[in-house]
């Protein structure tokens, strides 16, 4: 394990002890996940800043997530239905898998949908969030279902050389494509998983060694090739079940080539932190904000379009291509809703906004401006 780059920020805190792979879930264990591995999480677990009284914290205590007028919001969920799913097929990119299999130049990002996104930056692959199940959801039958196919199948994916995971959630961490990684459905495949501080126990119950996984602090690095990924604080919270909220870590990361550099920030609300992201790590040949799955009752753990403009002014980045879109009903809006605000005020600011079909190669050649296209607005509306 490596520490943050020399001039990280102060909320990044003194390095921590050197152990490399661990992680715990308190009172949810399995006899796949062996006892001196879980020894080792809970001693690494035990010594990070965020964790206290058994659960992880965000950065600023007066504002731990909670949802807002709960039942109101659920009942806005079950039957407030209109416009949150698309009216026809959405449109993807015809030819993903032909160009992923031709060499990139120094820095290539797809949208594989949601927050699943193929970087390839100076001479490595990696897989952000890679969800190819059906839904997000502990369920095979029941749960948010995807609107549409995978943009590439998994198995036809160039090499990737390492999975990141920014944190536990159904729609990020999904159990089936784990299974089907640790299994060997990609060809090429590193078998290697870089996240946060506590997942790793999920990923073992889900076939993956041990040895594969490397679990992070906010302000740890891992080295993938001659790229450095850091885990970089967010503002929100974790869990798979009512029983371990917060039990693991939750952060984005900023990925660190020797020519280029990209942020993505897994789900998070709004933080001054990044600010610090920006100022530190930047600047940013692309930062990945997610906009969807937002509403005024989780303002605090997850950004929408405009916490999404503002955090990419402060992030110190040159483009932004938004994420966490388009893919699940997760939340009360219409689902082409935020791709729409944000386009509307990025065209209006003339700011470098991406919004690529899905599993539409974005090779960066020398920094090229490219045009958003809204493409959303080509298809019917309910």
């Amino acid at each position: 394990m490596r520490r943050a780059p020399i001039g990280a920020p102060s909320f990044f805190g003194p390095p921590l002890c050197a152990a490399s792979r661990v992680a715990i879930i308190e009172g949810v264990t399995s006899e796949s996940v062996s006892s001196k591995a879980r020894s080792a999480r809970e001693r690494r677990v035990s010594l990070s800043r965020r964790f206290r009284d058994g659960v992880f914290h965000n950065t600023d205590r007066s504002r731990t997530p909670q949802l807002k007028n709960g039942l109101s919001v659920m009942g806005e969920f079950l039957f407030k239905r209109e416009g949150r799913s698309p009216a026809a097929p959405l449109p993807m990119f015809a030819s993903s898998a032909q160009v992923l299999a031709t060499p990139p130049s120094a820095l290539r990002v797809t949208w594989l949908g949601h927050s699943t996104v193929l970087i390839e930056i100076d001479g490595v692959r990696l897989l952000t969030d890679p969800v190819w199940g059906e839904r997000a959801s502990p369920f095979t039958l029941v749960g948010p279902k995807r609107f549409h196919p995978p943009p590439v199948p998994l198995e036809q994916l160039p090499p990737v050389d390492a999975v990141l995971l920014t944190h536990d959630h159904y729609d990020h961490l999904c159990a089936s494509t784990v299974r089907a990684l640790a299994s060997g459905a990609l060809p090429g495949f590193s078998g290697r998983f870089v996240t946060t501080l506590g997942v790793g126990a999920h990923l073992e119950r889900l076939g993956v060694a041990p040895q594969l996984i490397e679990e992070l602090d906010w302000g740890e690095g891992a080295k993938v090739g001659a790229v450095d990924v850091v885990a970089v604080p967010a503002q929100h919270f974790s869990g798979r079940g009512p029983l371990d909220r917060n039990r693991t870590l939750w952060a984005g990361f900023a990925v660190l080539g020797p020519h280029h550099r990209v942020f993505t920030s897994g789900d998070t609300g709004p933080t001054a932190e990044h600010g610090d992201i920006g100022a530190s790590f930047g600047p940013f040949d692309v930062v990945l904000f997610e906009i969807g799955a937002y509403h005024p009752a989780w303002g605090d753990i997850h950004l929408g379009p405009d916490a999404a403009y503002q955090a990419f002014l402060q992030s110190n980045a040159r483009a932004l291509l938004p994420v966490h879109w388009g893919t699940f009903d997760l939340a009360l809006h219409e689902w082409q809703e935020p791709a729409e605000t944000l386009f509307t005020r990025a065209q209006s600011d003339g700011a470098a906004l991406w919004t690529p079909l899905l599993g539409e190669p974005i090779d960066v050649a020398g920094g090229a401006a490219r045009p958003a296209r809204p493409w959303w607005r080509e298809l019917p509306r309910r």
